[in-house]
């Protein structure tokens, strides 16, 4: 791991979670953090999104397929709106395959399958992190 990529350090990459579970944003974030990654800011409601997006400034959103009140395709072309290019990764359940290729088509970058697996999530954000353009300190 590179010194930019370590638990706090001032080039941190930063991730939004937005998911109406305390605990999968709780899961998300620990593995997130365990692979370098910081945890910007947290929202629970679509309706809190947009305001989250704004005050965290990540360089990657994790958005639950469900959350309330209209799911993430209704959220996601809202994000990408506010924030062209911005990666987005969908947390879908393994019944939710035609979700996943939807927000896809709408402009999210990957996915991530319930339960969240250590290596799931690490492989997701190495993947993500390769696509970032270099971070300046």
């Amino acid at each position: 791991m590179s010194a930019a990529a370590e638990p706090g350090a001032a080039g941190a990459l930063r991730v939004l979670v937005l998911d109406d579970a305390p605990v999968e944003r709780a899961i998300f974030a620990r593995y997130a953090v365990r692979d370098g990654w910081t945890i910007a800011g947290e929202a629970g409601h679509g309706d809190e999104a947009l305001a989250a997006l704004a005050r965290a400034q990540p360089d990657l959103v994790v958005l639950d397929g469900r959350l309330p009140p209209a799911g993430a395709l209704a959220l996601l072309p809202r994000l990408l709106a506010e924030r062209p290019g911005l990666p987005v990764l969908i947390v879908a359940a393994l019944e939710e395959a035609a979700l996943l290729r939807d927000a896809l088509r709408l402009g999210a970058v990957g996915g991530l399958q319930r339960p969240l697996l250590p290596s799931q999530v690490a492989e997701q954000l190495a993947r993500v992190a390769r696509t970032l353009p270099a971070r300046r300190e």
